[in-house]
């Protein structure tokens, strides 16, 4: 497994705990950050890895660190 496709699965894996927690499905997030839903199913299928400007608006919207998102820190 190569780096992106490891660091793809943390964010996958990130994102989708996040969502349970705040108990959302992809529309609802879609909604609320103004993410396309195509964009945010393809993170959870690990199938594209995040820009920065989302990967910022994901950060601030459930209140955690970039290098949380990615698996920098715990």
């Amino acid at each position: 497994m190569t780096n992106l496709q490891e660091a793809m699965n943390i964010f996958s894996s990130k994102l989708i705990d996040l969502m349970q927690d705040k108990k959302l499905n992809i529309k609802e997030l879609s909604a609320k950050t103004n993410i396309p839903r195509s964009t945010i199913n393809s993170w959870t299928l690990k199938k594209r890895s995040p820009k920065i400007d989302y990967l910022c608006t994901l950060a601030d919207f459930f209140g955690v660190t970039i290098d949380y998102l990615v698996g920098r820190e715990n």
